[in-house]
């Protein structure tokens, strides 16, 4: 009996980790499914331009496209000049990230 209910305690440890995590990974980022700066840096050298930026958004739009996923608030998107915190051409990875932070 003792052991018994040692796994069913394990049992229910282990289903609330697989009903919490997805919360706090929805809680994390909004719900929303917010790519990622590396997804955006399509030649990898840390920045991001204008034009990398534009691109980037249209894979991903195709992307969501071909999955038949929904393309939500997808004309809805930042100008490049309100990511460039210091007006440098070039939209790092703190800058990305900041802009994100800001949109949840």
């Amino acid at each position: 009996m003792k052991m018994f209910s040692k796994h069913v305690g394990l049992s229910l440890v282990a289903l609330s980790l697989l009903l919490v995590a997805p919360v706090s990974v929805l809680a994390q980022n909004g719900g929303r499914d917010m790519p990622s700066f590396k997804s955006f840096d399509l030649n990898g050298d840390g920045t991001l331009t204008e034009s990398e930026l534009h691109e980037a958004r249209e894979k991903r739009v195709q992307e969501r496209k071909d999955d038949g996923r929904m393309l939500r608030n997808v004309k809805e998107h930042y100008e490049f000049s309100r990511m460039d915190a210091n007006e440098d051409g070039l939209v790092n990875q703190k800058e990305f990230e900041d802009h994100q932070t800001r949109r949840r």
